[in-house]
């Protein structure tokens, strides 16, 4: 599926879950990012979101997603957020791994987005 399709069925909402792996392994940064916030919002995991989300998390160290937060980020508090064990554990690990200005930054999206939904 192109680009421009990706990006219209993400801002319509009318991606199918099973798209979502494909737009995780996109290479357009906006793509992955919408992504991540879907699944979040959807609560939608599976095996393989949780091998790409926990992918996506060693992506700290450059990869500005939106604001101070990278798309590493983003994917750790996504895998805490959708609240499955799997995604828990993953989680751990990934979190268990990081500085503690990450962690803050982890924290406080996920403090912040998880009052969202």
């Amino acid at each position: 599926m192109d680009t421009n399709t990706l990006l219209i069925k993400l801002n319509d909402d009318s991606i199918q879950n099973e798209e979502l792996h494909v737009c995780l392994e996109s290479k357009n940064p906006s793509i992955v990012g919408k992504s991540i916030l879907k699944i979040i919002e959807r609560k939608y995991i599976d095996d393989v979101i949780v091998e790409l989300l926990t992918k996506i998390s060693l992506l700290i160290g450059g990869y500005k997603a939106v604001g101070p937060y990278e798309f590493g980020h983003l994917a750790i508090a996504a895998l805490f957020l959708v609240n499955n064990s799997s995604a828990l554990n993953s989680f751990d690990i990934a979190y268990s791994t990081l500085k503690e200005d990450d962690k803050f930054l982890v924290d406080n999206f996920i403090k912040s987005y998880g009052n969202k939904l």
